[in-house]
């Protein structure tokens, strides 16, 4: 539960209590959003930075609690 809430909040930035296993997914939402925000066609920015924040919601939401009890490692 907490880590939707994190991928609510926070998108991306969810991945990094995780950046072991989900490195690739955070390096990928970062360069994804932070491109959102500076692509001159505001409805296509908008879009990709909402994917990115609902595929963080979606990541969190399918793994279960045994796969977060490892961290923090």
């Amino acid at each position: 539960p907490i880590s939707i809430l994190l991928a609510v909040f926070l998108s991306f930035w969810a991945w990094a209590y995780t950046y072991r296993r989900d490195r690739f997914k955070f390096w990928v939402g970062l360069v994804v959003a932070t491109g959102g925000m500076f692509v001159p066609v505001e409805s296509l920015g908008t879009v990709m930075v909402t994917g990115v924040w609902i595929w963080a919601i979606a990541d969190a939401v399918v793994k279960s609690a045994d796969w977060y009890r490892q961290y923090p490692v």
